[in-house]
Protein backbone atom coordinates (compact mmCIF):
# COMPACT_ATOMS: atom_id res chain seq x y z
CA UNK A 1 0.00 0.00 0.00
CA UNK A 2 1.29 3.42 -1.20
CA UNK A 3 1.90 5.55 2.33
CA UNK A 4 0.25 8.80 2.42
CA UNK A 5 1.31 11.48 4.16
CA UNK A 6 -0.96 15.17 4.86
CA UNK A 7 -0.97 18.34 6.91
CA UNK A 8 -3.86 19.96 8.72
CA UNK A 9 -4.55 23.41 10.21
CA UNK A 10 -4.82 24.20 13.97
CA UNK A 11 -8.61 23.62 13.17
CA UNK A 12 -7.98 20.02 11.96
CA UNK A 13 -8.78 20.83 8.16
CA UNK A 14 -6.40 18.81 5.56
CA UNK A 15 -4.47 21.50 3.95
CA UNK A 16 -2.29 19.34 1.52
CA UNK A 17 -1.33 15.73 0.74
CA UNK A 18 1.42 13.69 -0.72
CA UNK A 19 2.27 10.48 -2.22
CA UNK A 20 5.39 8.09 -1.19
CA UNK A 21 6.37 7.49 -4.89
CA UNK A 22 5.18 10.59 -6.23
CA UNK A 23 6.21 13.39 -4.17
CA UNK A 24 9.02 11.93 -2.81
CA UNK A 25 10.82 8.32 -3.24
CA UNK A 26 13.61 8.28 -0.24
CA UNK A 27 13.59 8.39 3.63
CA UNK A 28 15.39 11.39 3.52
CA UNK A 29 12.48 13.26 1.14
CA UNK A 30 10.04 11.73 3.39
CA UNK A 31 11.34 13.47 6.62
CA UNK A 32 11.54 17.17 4.83
CA UNK A 33 8.15 16.39 4.89
CA UNK A 34 7.55 15.10 8.65
CA UNK A 35 9.76 18.04 9.58
CA UNK A 36 7.13 20.51 7.87
CA UNK A 37 4.70 18.96 10.33
CA UNK A 38 3.23 16.24 7.47
CA UNK A 39 1.99 13.37 9.15
CA UNK A 40 1.08 9.84 7.88
CA UNK A 41 -2.33 8.69 7.78
CA UNK A 42 -4.36 5.54 6.05
CA UNK A 43 -6.22 5.77 2.65
CA UNK A 44 -9.64 5.08 4.42
CA UNK A 45 -8.83 8.29 6.55
CA UNK A 46 -7.67 10.53 2.94
CA UNK A 47 -11.07 9.32 1.52
CA UNK A 48 -13.34 10.93 4.48
CA UNK A 49 -10.83 14.18 4.41
CA UNK A 50 -11.17 14.90 0.11
CA UNK A 51 -14.83 14.43 0.25
CA UNK A 52 -15.53 10.46 -0.97
CA UNK A 53 -16.73 9.02 2.12
CA UNK A 54 -19.98 11.45 2.19
CA UNK A 55 -20.07 15.70 3.71
CA UNK A 56 -20.16 14.71 6.79
CA UNK A 57 -23.00 15.00 9.92
CA UNK A 58 -23.16 18.75 9.41
CA UNK A 59 -22.74 18.86 5.23
CA UNK A 60 -19.12 20.61 5.87
CA UNK A 61 -16.93 17.76 5.59
CA UNK A 62 -14.99 15.64 7.48
CA UNK A 63 -11.46 17.45 9.73
CA UNK A 64 -9.14 15.71 11.94
CA UNK A 65 -9.96 15.22 15.41
CA UNK A 66 -6.79 16.48 17.76
CA UNK A 67 -7.33 13.76 20.23
CA UNK A 68 -7.78 10.82 18.64
CA UNK A 69 -6.11 11.90 15.43
CA UNK A 70 -8.79 10.41 13.32
CA UNK A 71 -11.48 11.95 10.80
CA UNK A 72 -15.40 13.36 12.75
CA UNK A 73 -17.55 15.56 11.03
CA UNK A 74 -16.86 19.04 10.61
CA UNK A 75 -18.66 21.88 12.64
CA UNK A 76 -21.53 24.00 10.71
CA UNK A 77 -21.31 26.69 8.72
CA UNK A 78 -21.89 29.79 10.69
CA UNK A 79 -24.99 31.57 9.87
CA UNK A 80 -25.03 34.03 6.64
CA UNK A 81 -25.46 37.46 8.47
CA UNK A 82 -27.22 40.14 6.35
CA UNK A 83 -27.20 43.67 8.03
CA UNK A 84 -29.66 45.21 5.98
CA UNK A 85 -32.57 44.89 2.58
CA UNK A 86 -30.29 45.75 -0.87
CA UNK A 87 -31.66 48.68 -1.98
CA UNK A 88 -31.10 49.92 -5.41
CA UNK A 89 -28.92 52.66 -5.79
CA UNK A 90 -30.09 54.31 -9.58
CA UNK A 91 -29.34 57.99 -9.52
CA UNK A 92 -31.88 60.33 -10.11
CA UNK A 93 -31.53 61.41 -13.63
CA UNK A 94 -31.48 57.65 -14.53
CA UNK A 95 -34.44 57.44 -12.45
CA UNK A 96 -36.26 60.63 -14.69
CA UNK A 97 -34.90 59.17 -17.71
CA UNK A 98 -36.16 55.67 -17.40
CA UNK A 99 -40.27 56.99 -16.01
CA UNK A 100 -39.90 59.54 -18.63
CA UNK A 101 -39.82 55.87 -21.66
CA UNK A 102 -42.22 54.76 -19.64
CA UNK A 103 -44.72 57.78 -19.93
CA UNK A 104 -43.57 57.76 -23.65
CA UNK A 105 -44.63 54.56 -24.42
CA UNK A 106 -48.33 55.15 -22.88
CA UNK A 107 -48.57 58.34 -25.21
CA UNK A 108 -47.07 55.98 -28.36
CA UNK A 109 -49.68 53.41 -27.32
CA UNK A 110 -52.36 56.19 -27.28
CA UNK A 111 -50.75 57.41 -30.98
CA UNK A 112 -51.05 54.14 -32.62
CA UNK A 113 -54.80 53.30 -31.22
CA UNK A 114 -56.01 57.07 -32.29
CA UNK A 115 -53.93 56.20 -36.11
CA UNK A 116 -55.58 53.16 -36.13
CA UNK A 117 -59.18 54.97 -35.75
CA UNK A 118 -58.23 57.18 -38.36
CA UNK A 119 -57.67 54.52 -40.70
CA UNK A 120 -61.03 52.96 -40.45
CA UNK A 121 -59.88 50.35 -37.76
CA UNK A 122 -61.81 49.91 -33.74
Amino acid sequence: MTELLSKFDVTGRRESSVVRGIHYTTDEERQVYINDGYIPISDEDYQHYIGNRGAGDNGTGYIRDQQTGKPVSAPPAPPVETTEEPTANVPETELAVMEGMVDMQGRIAALEAELAKLKGGK
